[in-house]
């Protein structure tokens, strides 16, 4: 294997300065470069656009840096770096800056810097008719409402398929007996999901030619295997009973009478019973089995008939979890039999839809370049790139890497070709999306490498980002937990050795608070008050609320904080306090169109009727309210408003496009005085729903009861407020402050497990694995159950660590952890529970005392300076909506005709004007310019009179004549870009030979001092290009013309 610096690897830390390494490498892959085009050569992937983004600007502004002439004398670390690095003359690396920065600019479509998916959509449409998919194809990233689709349209099928309907209504029937709900809705869902997701695609392959007869026999099977598993162990247990009787032993003669009991609870087909008791460690050691009371002819009874005991307690406990392994694969069956039912809705609804569901595109790209020595799909595209940059490498899937391999190979094998990796396993959250850290960890540990080179591996040592203290706290912690937080060797070094460096020397600031509580329902009143607390301390020294960021593992955990936050008065910005649904006049928007549609649903309409009592006419008698309205007609309903001062014609709103139904609802019940942002961002959805679906009100409804959960609107980050978010959604980010409350997670605890269990083919009907609910029972399914539950455990470990170091990794100046004081009746601390790991921590550095709640590390008072970011958040003042009857829109074959009022007149005058002169700049332009406005029906023969009239006038005028001749460079409507990247347009600048200007704007109407602002504002644009401004004319072409030197 070749050793090479062509591949290179950096293990990347929280804030080590992984940006500033990309960046750094890719402009050393430039600069090195005499193409004149390198950028056109180079693939950059990250995993979200908000990193795009970031990296691109990054690039940009470090290239117009380098172009400036203050770099040869003002010091850059990167431009240093690159200059030795590539041994570089600055002026030639300057120079070379300022010719990629115009390239890139003028090409910028070819500065590929794009997420994973975004490439691989491109790929696929690149390459549509090869892989035979349609070539007009749209990603759709709502996979949740297409698989829910499918699962409703099967259901609609019962009835007509007798197999499907049979299958449907077994199931139903199993979960009433097990006293759930019967629907099944919810369940085909969840099971749905196995085909859109990536860890479970190797085994839904092997379901694919399953049909509903094979898991009928399947099913038979295990039903079967269960009810002579049951037979074999009842019998097993009597005959231990039988014994027992038998010798003359009594029931109490053994300790607390628990080993016959167990038979006893065997024998009734009570098979839910503890393999972890005392009593049956002692059996197993041939400890005592009887009471220091027992006479010595019963002991020596028990001892005599211990070893057939643990025969049958080992047995039994062997049929026990054999019947246990049958019954979890019974329970997901029918789910399962399903699974290509569900497929073949999801395939017809797709291509009805003409979309490809955006989490199949890794399996498309991997399904075609399978087993092919040179995969076609990259021929083309593998000749375009030679360089390779792959970031956040912890986060991506099996499948991802797979795909890449062939590219990145193919680079590495040739002459300049490069591949550069940058991640860390210990922020890798992803695992159910398919993000494995043991990809990165095998590559970095050099364990497994897919390419003939040998890669060059960095770590980066160093700490950009947070004060000393809290470097100085996670080295600590978290050295000191991978001692004994994980199971696997290779995970606990990841810890072990991940000491980063300080380069900030301002100390900065940890705490950790420990709350006691009594129950799990005063969780959410506790945490909330304490970060309430939290904050106040924050805002007395010195921080702003947009400062401060508080992470939490759950939704619902953020919800509880924003709601009491937001209660106390303190502002938030949070995606789940910014829910739609959380608008009261949004929801009665969906109540009102509900209502329309079931009138005779009373549940919506008392819904309605709270609205209108609480929010619209201020009822004190709402029940008097209710009661009196709730039984109308819906025509009486809304004459009865109508008395009341409101407005609404239901049967209108029924024949109107869903859009403007909702504008009638909004106006009708004057929902909105100035700006909502709720029903603006509402309204906005509305519209790509109606763009992208039909406009139907009942498809409507029920599209957006699936999605309320989700959409939220969009808050200005300038805004000074406090952020909720969770740890998920805070990676990549950083904070001055970050509070992390209900820092008491257990690390083991799942909703719903499942895993993969394979199967004997041979004896299970030909199925080689199924889906089982994962629990702790797998450690008693045999070697593979073991191995499949040590596997699991460890990567839980690991993942839930990863998740308490992303999050403590956060802040810049001030970590503050709020966990709970959870310790057993010995004192002792659940080293399952985070909080446990943050007490076991303390005890280790000797600070622990039961009695303190706080612990502090480093200094409270705020010592860095307030950043402005220099943005303001522009408040929307009136709401941007006009109901349709107040439009006025009146269509006409061309813009001249619209001169039937004085109004209109003036308007479309001024604007012609405008477009006659900004054709004209000498003299000899006039003619031919009103010759192409008359024949592209612009204006008319009897306008043309006029409009001549007023074009000579200024054209000939004896003060403006001179700035009509061909002597001066003239530019008409021509853009400026000011220094503050606002762009201008003046009417016409006339420029002499000596560069100096005259700026001419034309006017209609009255005076406005503000023309003269604008006229500054070109001005002040042109001298900072370096021109001098020599005169500013506000011509007014109104009935009489006139000139006016501002």
């Amino acid at each position: 294997m070749l050793d090479s610096t062509s591949f290179q690897i950096y293990n990347a830390s929280a804030g080590s300065g992984k940006t500033y390494t990309l960046v750094k490498e890719y402009l050393k892959v430039m600069f090195r470069s005499s193409d004149r085009y390198p950028y056109k050569h180079i693939l950059a992937i990250t995993f979200t656009n908000k990193a795009v983004s970031e990296m691109k600007t990054r690039i940009i502004e470090t290239l117009k840096a380098f172009s400036s002439e203050d770099i040869l004398v003002k010091s850059n670390s990167m431009f240093r770096s690159i200059c030795e690095e590539l041994s570089i003359q600055p002026k030639t690396l300057h120079n070379k800056s300022k010719k990629l920065l115009n390239s890139i600019v003028q090409n910028y479509a070819a500065f590929d810097i794009s997420t994973i998916d975004k490439f691989t959509q491109k790929l696929i449409r690149t390459f549509a008719y090869d892989l035979k998919l349609p070539m007009n194809f749209e990603v759709e990233l709502d996979t949740k409402m297409l698989l829910t689709k499918a699962v409703d349209n099967l259901i609609a099928k019962a009835g007509s398929d007798t197999a499907l309907t049979k299958t449907l209504i077994d199931f139903a029937i199993e979960k009433a007996d097990d006293d759930k709900s019967w629907d099944i809705s919810l369940d085909f869902y969840k099971i749905a999901k196995l085909l859109v997701n990536e860890n479970d695609i190797p085994f839904n392959k092997t379901l694919k030619d399953k049909s509903l007869k094979d898991f009928k026999l399947l099913k038979t099977n295990l039903i079967k295997k269960i009810a002579l598993t049951e037979t074999l162990i009842i019998g097993k247990a009597q005959s231990m009973l039988t014994l027992i009787e038998e010798c003359g032993l009594e029931f109490d003669d053994f300790s607390r009478s628990s080993l016959p009991k167990h038979f006893v609870n065997l024998f009734n087909k009570n098979f839910d019973i503890k393999f972890d008791l005392n009593w049956q460690t002692d059996l197993i050691e041939r400890n005592t089995l009887y009471p220091k009371r027992a006479a010595q002819d019963i002991a020596s009874t028990i001892n005599e008939i211990q070893p057939q005991i643990v025969i049958a307690f080992n047995d039994t406990k062997q049929d026990v979890f054999q019947l246990k392994f049958f019954k979890a694969i019974l329970k997901n069956i029918t789910p399962l039999s399903v699974l290509n039912a569900i497929h073949k809705e999801l395939e017809a609804l797709k291509e009805e839809q003409n979309v490809i569901l955006i989490s199949e595109f890794n399996s498309i790209i991997s399904n075609e370049i399978k087993n092919q020595p040179v995969p076609f799909i990259y021929e083309r595209i593998g000749e375009k790139y030679r360089h390779y940059f792959i970031d956040e490498f912890q986060d991506t899937s099996v499948l991802q890497w797979e795909n890449l391999i062939p590219l990145l190979d193919n680079s590495l094998s040739s002459e300049n070709g490069s591949v550069m990796l940058v991640g860390d396993a210990k922020q890798a959250i992803y695992r159910w999306r398919g993000g494995k850290a043991e990809q990165f960890i095998d590559l970095f540990s050099n364990a497994k490498n897919p390419f003939f080179v040998k890669p060059k591996i960095d770590n980066l040592p160093f700490n950009y980002r947070s004060f000393k203290s809290i470097i100085s706290f996670n080295n600590d912690f978290f050295q000191h937990i991978s001692n004994f937080a994980f199971c696997k060797n290779e995970y606990a070094k990841l810890y072990n050795q991940s000491k980063q460096n300080h380069t900030i020397e301002e100390e900065g600031y940890v705490n950790i608070a420990f709350l006691d509580f009594d129950t799990d329902e005063s969780r959410d009143e506790i945490y909330p008050q304490k970060v309430l607390g939290t904050i106040n301390e924050c805002k007395k020294n010195g921080f702003q609320l947009k400062d401060i960021c508080i992470l939490v593992r759950k939704k619902k955990e953020g919800v509880a904080i924003a709601d009491y936050l937001s209660n106390e008065g303190i502002d938030i910005i949070s995606s789940e306090t910014l829910l739609f649904s959380r608008s009261p006049e949004v929801e009665f928007i969906n109540n009102v169109l509900k209502y329309v549609l079931e009138p005779h649903n009373s549940e919506v309409k008392i819904l309605v009727l709270n609205y209108l009592a609480v929010h619209k006419l201020n009822i004190t008698d709402k029940h008097l309210f209710y009661s009196s309205n709730i039984n109308l007609e819906i025509h009486s309903f809304f004459e009865t408003l109508s008395k009341l001062g409101i407005a609404f014609n239901f049967n209108e709103v029924l024949q109107l496009p869903l859009y403007e139904a909702v504008e009638t609802i909004i106006y009708s019940f004057n929902l909105v005085d100035t700006s909502d942002a709720y029903i603006q961002f509402y309204l906005d959805f509305v519209l790509d729903y109606t763009q992208k679906f039909h406009s139907n009100l009942n498809e409507f409804i029920d599209y957006y009861d699936s999605k309320k959960s989700d959409l939220s609107i969009i808050s200005p980050q300038e805004k000074n407020a406090v952020q909720i978010m969770t740890i998920h959604k805070s990676k990549g980010l950083e904070f001055p402050v970050v509070i992390f409350p209900y820092a008491d997670l257990n690390i083991y605890k799942e909703i719903e497990p499942k895993e993969w269990f394979p199967l004997e083919a041979t004896s299970y009907n030909g199925f080689s694995h199924s889906l089982l609910n994962y629990n702790k029972n797998f450690k008693n399914y045999g070697e593979v159950g073991q191995d499949i539950y040590a596997k699991h455990q460890s990567e839980l470990e690991l993942d839930n660590i990863n998740l308490l170091y992303v999050a403590l990794t956060r802040p810049i100046e001030q970590l503050h952890i709020i966990s709970s004081k959870k310790l057993d009746e010995k004192g002792d601390e659940n080293l399952k529970l985070f909080s446990g790991l943050f007490i076991n921590y303390l005890k280790h550095t000797d600070r622990w005392d039961e009695e303190t709640v706080s612990y502090s590390f480093g200094k409270q008072i705020k010592t860095s300076k307030t950043k402005e970011s220099g943005k303001l958040s522009i408040e929307q003042g009136c709401f941007i909506s006009t109901p349709k009857k107040e439009h006025n829109i009146k269509i006409v074959t061309n813009s001249g005709y619209l001169w039937d009022t004085k109004q209109e007149e003036a308007i479309e005058k001024g604007n012609l004007i405008h477009y006659i002169m900004s054709q004209i700049k000498t003299k000899i332009d006039i003619d031919i310019t009103f010759s192409n406005c008359l024949s592209s029906g612009m204006i008319n023969t009897n306008q043309v009179q006029e409009l001549k009239q007023i074009t000579l006038g200024i054209v000939g005028h004896q003060e403006l004549s001179k700035y009509f001749n061909s002597d001066n460079t003239i530019y008409n409507e021509r853009d400026i870009i000011t220094k503050e990247g606002i762009t201008v347009r003046p009417d016409r600048l006339v420029f002499n030979k000596k560069n100096e200007v005259v700026i001419i704007d034309y006017k209609t109407g009255k005076h406005d001092k503000k023309y003269a602002q604008q006229l500054q504002i070109y001005q002040d644009a042109l001298e900072d290009m370096n021109y001098k401004v020599t005169k500013k004319l506000l011509i007014y072409a109104n009935d009489e013309l006139e000139i006016k030197e501002v």
